[in-house]
């Protein structure tokens, strides 16, 4: 349109005031005064909170509800105020935010009031509860689950040892799993096959009822196979085998089914391989592994109170760990001082027990100087800040029970983004340590593999084998340009006799 960005502003500060006049707004920025009773609730609240529900508090001040008297009536007219009288950009963004932390705070704090909001649920999500099957399914269901949770090799009355898992699985998984069945399930249903008849998980791996459950979900895939096609392929493959016990040929069908949907995977995906692009980059690289000694600066010369820095001084140790020991996120939000941080005259180890581990590999690393350095600082003059209660974990979530490793991984994913403007999930953190060492050190994949713990060369040469494609190619481009300079006077002294 040609405005500048002040201008722009101005524009619609104008609009504001002409819509004013005929009719009444939510001002962006309530400065309406509190009730006593909303004060008294507002000095309680965590600051991460504060920002999202003062305003609200406001609007119900003006209104004179107070929290005694507060309904949900009165919430949802608020959120549709925000939406419908307020000249603001995402107002249905902020609408759902309050109602997400007024929700939380009533569930944490019993001086709040105890009214909750519904919130919308914005998923595009296809699944049935679980209970929407008849109760023989679920049953059914259960007593899957409960095999893998307890890797009960076989059954005393079969002759069939093939039955399962060796071990038991983790909880994760198991949850996954049941995420899994309760999909297959409400795929058939989307397919047109009656609720009622779904009473076993043997309907599942019909051979018909498969190729219903892999189409429902491609169609959702835009007609082509992606990864949950395979895996759920896969599942119903193994399932039929261990748990219904098709027979041979039946069995063998299903596998065909899951061979044609398999996805072939070679190296990082392109997702994966666009964000680590900016690594090409040498100073990309260096502000990178330095990025918690950054952090920690900006800390030091914020002079706001330690309990409002507190969060940023934790994520500059969660990142100083994740660069010399890049942790999946479950094992790095689990870090108990006590457990896994091991002293000896040499210095501090990061030691996490096999069993504890993804893939069952023991991690066993002296943490560098330079990290232990900003873990130190952080814990003696930040961590207590964040302690709710008696704790021994290095990043400490409620009642004194380690942070949950999706709230860490989000908090480290909006702190790159913050200082490096990068895009960068936590586990990046593996990948970007594979692709720096081999942009230094092309080919020599075993010090990756010993790095990440992988228990195969096989998965790390897979994983990595192009990651330094570019720089093993300026290697070759280099002694290419080295041989042409060496024979170039040799060439030249031809052409000039020729």
């Amino acid at each position: 349109m040609g405005l500048t960005e002040r201008r722009w502003a101005n524009v619609c500060s104008g609009l504001t005031k002409a819509i004013e006049l005929v009719r009444d707004l939510v001002p962006s920025r309530n400065t309406t005064p509190l009730l006593p009773e909303w004060k008294a609730l507002l000095d309680i609240l965590p600051s991460k909170y504060v920002r999202k529900l003062s305003s609200g508090m406001r609007y119900l001040s003006g209104k004179s509800v107070s929290p005694a008297a507060v309904t949900a009536a009165d919430l949802q007219q608020y959120c549709d105020a925000i939406v419908s009288d307020r000249m603001r950009r995402n107002a249905e963004k902020a609408a759902d935010a309050f109602i997400w932390a007024w929700n939380r705070t009533a569930k944490a704090c019993p001086e709040w009031p105890q009214v909750t909001v519904p919130r919308q649920d914005k998923r595009d999500s296809y699944s049935f509860p679980l209970e929407f099957f008849p109760a023989s399914f679920g049953a059914d269901v259960d007593a899957y689950i409960g095999r893998l949770t307890h890797g009960i090799l076989f059954d005393e009355d079969d002759e069939d040892i093939d039955l399962g898992p060796l071990r038991p699985v983790r909880p994760a998984t198991a949850q996954t799993r049941r995420r899994q069945l309760r999909a297959a399930a409400s795929c058939l249903v989307h397919a047109g096959v009656p609720t009622g008849d779904i009473t076993a998980i043997a309907k599942l791996v019909e051979v018909q009822n498969a190729k219903r459950i892999l189409n429902f979900l491609m169609q959702r895939s835009g007609g082509a196979t992606s990864g949950g096609v395979a895996q759920m392929a896969a599942l119903l493959a193994k399932i039929a085998l261990h748990w219904v016990k098709v027979d041979a040929q039946h069995h063998a069908k299903l596998q065909r089914l899951a061979g044609r949907v398999a996805v072939q995977h070679s190296g990082m995906t392109a997702k994966n391989r666009d964000r680590l692009r900016p690594f090409d980059d040498d100073n990309t690289v260096v502000e990178f592994v330095c990025l918690p000694d950054t952090i920690r600066k900006k800390v030091e010369q914020d002079k706001r109170p330690a309990r409002l820095k507190a969060r940023q001084a934790q994520m500059a140790a969660a990142i100083a760990i994740l660069l010399v020991v890049p942790l999946r996120r479950t094992n790095l939000a689990a870090i108990d001082i006590h457990r896994h941080m091991v002293s000896n005259r040499n210095g501090v180890y990061l030691v996490i027990p096999e069993h504890e581990t993804k893939n069952r590999e023991p991690i066993n690393f002296q943490i560098p100087a330079f990290a232990l350095e900003i873990v130190k600082w952080y814990i003696v003059e930040y961590r207590p800040y964040l302690l709710d209660g008696d704790s021994t974990a290095l990043f400490p979530g409620r009642g004194g029970q380690p942070k949950s490793p999706h709230t860490l991984a989000q908090q480290i994913k909006q702190t790159v983004w913050e200082f490096l403007g990068l895009e960068f999930n936590i586990h990046l953190f593996r990948h970007a340590a594979g692709k720096i060492f081999l942009d230094i050190n092309p080919g020599n994949y075993e010090v990756i593999r010993q790095l990440l713990r992988h228990k195969s060369i096989n998965t790390t040469t897979s994983a990595y084998s192009g990651a330094e494609t570019r720089k093993a190619g300026l290697l070759y481009a280099e002694l290419l340009e080295g041989l042409r300079a060496l024979h170039a006077p040799e060439a030249s002294g031809r052409r000039k006799r020729a």
